[in-house]
């Protein structure tokens, strides 16, 4: 392994790189999982998918596609057993207030900007010069190589259900959809939706709070009835990112935020967190209406499970993270209007004993809520001591210039159902980006004008370059 080699080589291959990370990228392919206008999940997450495989076609390489959920580009060894990258080129929904055009890619200041350019376009260009490496310098590799690509992993990875359900799986996996080194765990899902049991009354008359199921939303709002006891409580004192209108509709109150990936939602401020705060304080619903802002207040105010009965935590993965995120207004069996919250939670990788279900249904119910359970699915843990989490993490270092350890995320990835996987990449500690690129709450993963660093998917590729040399070598079963 010429490591001065690889460099260069990586470095000879960025505009190349760069313009087939742009074809995928004007693409919009956000997966369709209710009346999808094609199956499975839409036409353009099969368009980026025939697309994608196209390009690995030209490249000389082998291809498959399973069904429009997964494709696959490959390049044999010398035996069966494969090395498998995986990636997804589905991407969250766009949503409002881009500065740049979301689908109409550009480079700034050393920044790709376009819709899922970090999550995951940029892991599935770069797992393609992995392969075009190998085949251009004739490594003769002892397992096969294969990019796997997904089309519903930010809905559900109902596409990797499919897929484990009908193929073979791969003898190892990674995974680029996380950070650098090696994620040896990731946190359970317990995920579900809280609906009243009682219907709301005339003075609540519309909300509306959806920015996707995994994404704090950013804009959040509510219409009332007006009064004119209810207006002087909306304008007696300012709220910070909140504003009350009146018109002839009624008092519509509306809150901005920050918007992230609702795992981490300490990195971005809830406009939902905000609206609650708003409502509880001043008191302006009757007890059930204000009910649901209650509770969805108290989920937020420390996201650790406490307010559903399930908080929990271990020394590996520290407590229980949980996020409400959606609040919307639905019309249940009977006709009658009832408030419907959704939430996602993230819990320890140790705890796949607790009853989520059943203790925060107990929980719901004490405050006048049934629970739905959208999501549950175990925590996974992946030794750190195999050799190749060993292996990996030295490459890692060794081209960042750190002394990192595997370590375990709130994310979900694809090697949470996959036998054999590990989440590796690709993010990394880099220089802040320019102040004057991107405002508040934008140019990050989920965000409006999301981003990656050019100089990020450079030293990812030859980490993972070296990474491939390095454990191709191992039986990757021990």
């Amino acid at each position: 392994m010429d490591e001065k080699e690889i460099k260069k080589w990586v470095d000879r291959k960025m505009p190349e790189l760069t313009e087939d990370l742009k074809t995928i990228c004007r693409i919009r392919s956000v997966a369709e999982t209710k009346a999808p206008s094609c199956s499975p999940y839409g036409e353009g997450c099969r368009k980026v998918l025939q697309d994608m495989l196209e390009i690995g076609r030209k490249a000389g390489f082998e291809t498959e596609n399973f069904e429009d959920y997964v494709g696959r580009i490959s390049l044999p060894g010398k035996q069966k057993e494969n090395i498998a990258i995986w990636a997804h080129l589905d991407v969250v929904d766009e949503g409002d207030g881009w500065d740049y055009s979301p689908y109409d890619p550009v480079i700034k200041d050393d920044y790709f900007i376009a819709r899922g350019c970090q999550d995951n376009k940029s892991s599935a260009i770069m797992g393609l010069y992995v392969l075009k490496y190998m085949k251009e310098h004739e490594i003769p590799l002892n397992h096969t190589l294969d990019l796997y690509l997904g089309t519903c992993e930010e809905q559900g990875m109902y596409d990797l259900d499919y897929f484990t359900e009908h193929y073979e799986c791969p003898s190892f996996s990674l995974v680029p959809d996380s950070g650098f080194p090696v994620c040896c765990g990731e946190r359970g899902s317990f995920n579900g939706q809280l609906a009243g049991n009682q219907a709301v009354s005339g003075e609540l008359i519309q909300i509306s709070c959806d920015c996707g199921q995994y994404t704090v939303p950013d804009k959040a709002s509510v219409l009332l009835r007006y009064t004119e006891e209810r207006w002087k409580q909306c304008i007696c004192s300012p709220s910070e990112n909140v504003e009350a209108s009146h018109d002839e509709d009624g008092i519509r109150i509306s809150a901005r935020g920050i918007s992230t990936q609702a795992a981490n939602p300490d990195k971005g401020d809830s406009a939902l967190s905000r609206l609650a705060e708003f409502i509880c304080e001043r008191q302006l619903l009757p007890e059930n209406d204000q009910s649901v802002f209650a509770l969805a207040r108290d989920i937020n105010r420390n996201h650790n499970g406490d307010a559903l009965d399930v908080y929990c935590e271990d020394s590996l993965s520290g407590p229980m993270v949980m996020t409400a995120t959606q609040l919307s207004l639905e019309k249940d069996d009977d006709g009658k209007r009832v408030p419907v919250l959704g939430f996602i939670s993230k819990y320890p990788v140790t705890q796949n004993h607790i009853p989520y279900e059943e203790r925060a249904a107990q929980a719901a119910k004490m405050r006048g809520f049934g629970l739905k359970v959208t999501r549950l699915a175990k925590a996974n843990c992946f030794d750190p001591e195999r050799p190749a989490v060993k292996r990996l993490t030295e490459c890692s270092n060794a081209v960042l210039g750190r002394q990192d350890t595997p370590f375990v995320m709130s994310g979900g990835t694809y090697a949470r159902k996959l036998p054999n996987a590990i989440a590796f990449g690709t993010g990394m500690p880099l220089p802040k980006r320019p102040a004057e690129l991107f405002r508040p709450g934008h140019g990050d993963y989920h965000q409006p004008d999301e981003s990656i660093s050019l100089e990020r998917i450079r030293k990812a590729l030859e980490i993972y370059i070296r990474g491939i040399l390095q454990i191709d070598e191992l039986n990757l079963k021990n």
